[in-house]
Parts: C-alpha cells; structure tokens; sequence
C-alpha cells in the first residue's frame, strides 16, 4: 500500500529530529541529479520546509560526461526548482582537466569536483546541511562493495546519516527508504525525473554489483538489501565509538609540528591492539592528499615495524609521497622524506678569554684560562664540558657536522671508533646525527664529539699551564 504524502514528510522530519541534521530558521542545500531519488527527496524537503520553516536551496552539477543528456537533465532540474520556487545553482566543472591534474580515474575525480561544488554553494548560502539522496540501496550496495574490497568495520558501517566534511554538514534523510519506495512515491504524485543512461553500463564496478551480484546474492537471502544495511546500522555507532577512542589515542600519543606528526612508539606500543591499525590510519589519512590510498597493507606493514623489538631506525615509502621514519623511541610520518640538516663549519683561534659559537639549536661555549681545575672539580665533568691542556692542542680548532669516515681516538687507550658508530651506541637519531658538533684540531683529528664522548689528545696533568674548557648548550624547547 502507498504511503499517503504526509506519512512520507512525518518519516523524513523524524528521521532529521533522530539525527539533527537541520533546524527551523536554517538553510538546507538540495543536491539534485534528476533522477528518481533525487527529485523524491527535493519534493518532499520542498514540504518539509514549510511545516519546519527552513530555507531550501536547489544544487545541480552538470559533469560535461554525456554532453547532450546532461544539459537536459540540467534543464530539466532547473524547471522543477523555479515551479516550486526554490533558488537553483548550477556547477558546470571540468572534469577532463582535473582527472589529469589530480591523476584520478573519471568517476573519483567527478565526485570530488561534485563535492567540493556542494561545499561552496553551502557557504555561500550559509547553509547547515547539504541533503543528499542515497536510500537503503544505495548504502548496501556499498556495503557489499567495501565488503568485497576486504574493508574493516569503518567500510562495512556504510555511509553515515550525517558527516561534517570541511566544515559542511552533508546529512542522508533516505537511508531508510528503498529506490523502489522513491519511485513510487515519483509516480504517485507525478514527479517527473531522467535515467542516467550510464546506470545500465557494467563498466563500473558498483553498477556491476547492482545490475548483476546483489540479484544473484538475494536468490540466497530475498531480503539482502534490509541485512546489509542492518549490518551498517550495528556496525556505524561502534566505529563512531571506536574513532573516538583513536582521537583520544592521537591526542596522547602524537604532536603535530609543521605538518609533520610524531608519534611516540612506546605509548603507541601500549595501546589496544585494536586502536593501533586505527591510530596509524588516522595519521595517513591526515596526511593524504585527494586520491590517496591507505589500504590494510600499508598499515599494516607500519604497525609491524613499529611494534618489531628489533628494528629502531627506518623509513619507510607509503605512497603518494607519504612517508614514515622511525628514530628509536619516535616516529615521524610526513609528506617527503626528512631532510637532515648540517652545520656551517666555524674555526676558533687560541684566544684568552670567552668565545661563543651558535649552531642554532645548539651554542658552544670555549673559555682559555690558566687556573687549572684540582683533580675532584675534573671529576664532576658532565658530559655536557670538557677540558683540554691548551698547549697540546694545534689550533686553529674546527667545530663541524660529522664526515663520513670520522674516527675518534678513545680515551686511555682503548683504540679508536668510527664516528657514526659511536652515535648509533648512544641512540641518536638519524635526523639529528649531523647536527652534534665535531670539534677536530688542525690536523683533523676528532677531539670532542660533543655532549657524547671526548678524545685521548690533550689530558691535563701536573704540566699543564693552561686549559681550554668547552661546553655545549642545547636549546630549550
């Protein structure tokens, strides 16, 4: 039996009240195609508009993909706006262009460009929501399609009543209803719509699904369309949970500086397994730019290495220009790979007195005196100062970032080590490996690396006259 118009209005406004997806006083957008759902859903916010008093805008997008077709049903959108007298906005964008610039296949670029048409007319009109058409359909046919493509609870949970999207609130009043409802609701109060001609063409994936794999599947389960989008239904709220546990995670387990976020391994480690691949996609998506895939593998692959006990320095290539470095007990996730910096090599003469050298995030101070420190003061050395006998010194000093190859004599004899090996001992990162200062003698010798370790040259002992006392600072952050 057909429902009369206002069982229709009194679903849909409870369906708004459930779900807030518009007020009295406000601006709804209508996104209309001209088909069938489409135009049932502008009838029926055209009736709704008067008994809730909100403002009703029509907007069409004309794609340019089937030339003739689409400007009539452009027209024919156009005509039903001004005979129920609601402003109408037309997008015209160029598809073709932006498929190549963006490097997207035809229908991932149109829906970009279709979305990004509803978000523009929304502010312009200071709208609350962009109502969009899908129905019940619609959202199992999506379901089964992220089923297929091995989607976790996020893709089986469907498509959301209502998503705010850059600040836009995009609101779905018909998930409740079937196409076959729509269409007869068209028919029984003469709404006239257009057949998308391209429906019929099995080029596409989901029209594949629709015209071929869910009539077969329902030859098991007569009411397939109603359990998926139950599924949706159960699944939605708990992802909603979910996600909002992963924020949490997010927030105390990452900054973000710069566009580079940071994540800290050890409180990633200790987050529920569940959280983890959530926490990793989170990031990724934040980081993606319009078209960029974050599929299962490559989270995957991120959440092995970074709960692996054996690998601690390593980046990895994540696609799309994304990648993630992982520095010990950090991770950085960004667009490009990490760039290490290099300090401007300065030379220091024999001078008495105090000289300072600023790196930027580090300064090193140098002081010559002829007070030399009793053997208890040498002892409380951190590793932060060091002090040299001056005279066996040969100047002029060099302060520098690390060259490959560097040696560092050992203190008392203990041989010598490669530079880059000393570093990878005391766990410092890779990024910032040549921003600890070398100081070299005039032969090149590596005497200080500073904050880490010092040379055999130069002890001080019952000869010494002279001291050249040198200390590092780092910056606070």
């Amino acid at each position: 039996m057909l429902k009369d118009e206002h069982t229709w209005l009194r679903e849909i406004e409870q369906e708004a009240e459930e779900y807030g997806m518009w007020a009295a006083g406000e601006t709804v957008i209508a996104a209309v195609s001209g088909g069938p759902d489409s135009m049932a859903l502008l009838h029926l916010l055209h009736g709704l508009s008067g008994r809730q008093g909100f403002r009703l805008v029509c907007a069409h997008v004309n794609h340019g993909l089937r030339p003739e077709e689409s400007a009539t049903e452009a027209e024919a959108v156009r005509a039903v706006a001004a005979s129920l007298a609601i402003p109408f906005e037309l997008g015209e964008p160029d598809v073709g262009s932006y498929k190549k610039q963006a490097k997207l296949g035809t229908q991932a670029a149109a829906r970009e460009l279709r979305y990004r048409f509803l978000r523009e007319v929304a502010r312009r009109y200071q709208a609350v929501a962009v109502a969009l058409a899908h129905h019940a359909d619609d959202q199992a046919e999506t379901v089964l399609l992220h089923m297929l493509r091995g989607s976790g609870t996020s893709g089986l949970s469907g498509m959301r009543r209502v998503r705010l999207w850059e600040g836009v609130r995009f609101v779905r009043p018909l998930l409740r209803l079937n196409k076959e409802n729509l269409i007869s609701f068209c028919e029984s109060h003469r709404i006239a719509y257009v057949i998308d001609s391209s429906n019929a063409h099995t080029d596409y994936a989901r029209n594949r699904l629709r015209l071929e794999t869910l009539p077969h599947l329902e030859s098991y389960n007569g009411r397939l369309s109603q359990a998926l989008n139950r599924l949706a239904d159960t699944l939605g709220p708990e992802d909603d949970y979910l996600q909002e546990l992963t924020v949490q995670a997010y927030e105390r387990s990452c900054t973000e500086v710069s566009g580079v976020v940071e994540l800290d391994v050890t409180g990633f480690s200790a987050q529920p397994f569940a959280l983890q691949r959530r926490l990793i996609k989170l990031i990724l998506n934040y980081l993606s730019e319009p078209g960029a895939e974050t599929d299962f593998a490559k989270v995957d692959r991120v959440c092995r290495h970074l709960l692996s006990p054996s690998d601690s320095t390593w980046t990895l290539d994540l696609g799309y220009g994304r990648t993630c470095t992982r520095e010990y007990a950090r991770a950085f996730f960004r667009l490009g790979r990490s760039r290490s910096g290099v300090l401007e090599a300065k030379e220091i003469d024999r001078e008495s007195g105090i000289r300072k050298l600023d790196f930027g995030s580090v300064e090193l101070t140098f002081r010559e005196s002829g007070e030399i420190p009793a053997a208890s003061a040498l002892m409380r050395l951190n590793r932060e100062e060091v002090v040299f006998d001056a005279d066996r010194l040969q100047y002029p000093l060099t302060v520098r970032s690390r060259l490959p190859g560097d040696r560092i004599e050992l203190p008392r004899g203990a041989g010598t080590k490669k530079v880059k090996d000393l570093l990878i001992d005391e766990k410092v990162a890779p990024s910032e490996r040549s921003l600890i200062p070398v100081v070299c003698d005039a032969q090149g010798r590596v005497i200080w690396l500073a904050g880490l370790k010092r040379s055999n040259h130069a002890w001080i002992d019952g000869q010494s006259e002279k001291i050249l006392y040198i200390r590092i600072d780092r910056a606070l952050c």
